[in-house]
């Protein structure tokens, strides 16, 4: 059986798969995942392989938190990267990281989008 907190996860990540298709962008995978390694969604925009984390809220919280991706959460996402470009990806194409925040209230949704939210680590 389904937990409310993962109920409200899958529909916050239909919206966003929604979201990026009206944009007009190719979802190449969703809730992909290799071992314990997992990305939310997986799209092509022109030129990039966007990795999207998917968050989604139905309580009110402060402003930017849809920039907040832990470090550790990062370095899982770019982890999972690497191993989705190793099995699937065209190399050609330039990797971004995105969060797609969903708001949801009684009232309806709102969906907030931040491109490049994160930049990978260098070591």
């Amino acid at each position: 059986m389904e937990s409310y907190k993962q109920g409200v996860g899958r529909w916050g990540e239909e919206r966003a798969v929604q979201h990026v298709v009206e944009q007009g962008w190719e979802v190449l995978a969703r809730n992909w995942r290799r071992g314990r390694l997992e990305v939310d969604l997986v799209a092509r925009d022109g030129p990039w392989l966007v990795i999207i984390e998917v968050k989604t809220r139905s309580e009110p919280v402060q402003a930017g938190w849809h920039r907040l991706v832990s470090r550790a959460q990062q370095e899982r996402l770019i982890r999972a990267a690497r191993a989705f470009l190793a099995q699937h990806a065209d190399h050609s194409l330039e990797v971004r990281f995105d969060v797609v925040a969903i708001l949801r209230n009684r009232y309806g949704h709102r969906i907030l989008h931040t491109q490049d939210a994160f930049y990978p680590l260098l070591r």
